[in-house]
């Protein structure tokens, strides 16, 4: 039952969101019927710069983040003074199943292709952009994969890889320390 609760039914598509009404505000929608045949993970796609990447149907993200703070001990005073420097990176874990289809359904074996395709792509030595409504929900567009775990699953057609990676932003660095020399004006 747990499995029909986290699973889609089919990959690929939208999910079916007739019959969702509103549900008061901080209580948890238990009854299993109404989570039936709904997609309650969001889609999560891997992609390179030149858009070759994969779409997983089933990922589950979590992100945290951390300010960098300065804190300077005064002297005769207790506490510190603190002074904050900036946001740190995301630190993102993204937990990814697989499992393989044939027609568009699920099949009744290893997810052996599937794992080696995913492999390929999270061994790149590049920035990986990453699309789930999630992660665009903390504007986090770009991954760097610091590492990845698999560990084999013998109990169904599943597999399960855990990804740990940092977010990635394009910055402009402007400085006027490298300017042209100003020429000296000639009399």
């Amino acid at each position: 039952m747990a499995k029909r609760l986290v699973r889609f039914t089919e990959p690929g598509g939208s999910p079916d969101r007739d019959g969702i009404s509103g549900h008061e505000i901080g209580q948890p929608i238990t009854d299993p019927a109404y989570w039936e045949g709904r997609w309650v993970l969001c889609p999560l796609r891997l992609e390179r710069e030149n858009g070759e990447g994969l779409t997983f149907v089933d990922a589950v993200a979590a992100a945290s983040r951390e300010h960098r703070i300065v804190s300077t001990a005064l002297t005769g005073r207790d506490g510190t003074v603190k002074e904050y420097i900036n946001a740190g990176d995301w630190a993102v874990s993204i937990v990814l199943g697989l499992q393989s289809t044939e027609g568009g359904l699920i099949a009744d074996e290893w997810p052996g292709t599937e794992l080696r395709e995913a492999r390929k792509l999270l061994e790149r030595k590049e920035a990986l952009r990453v699309h789930s409504e999630f992660l665009d929900a903390l504007n986090i567009g770009r991954l760097v994969v610091r590492s990845y775990a698999v560990r084999q699953m013998t109990e169904a057609n599943y597999q399960v890889i855990e990804v740990s990676a940092v977010s990635d932003e394009d910055y402009e660095i402007f400085s006027n320390d490298y300017e042209q020399p100003k020429k000296e004006a000639t009399r």
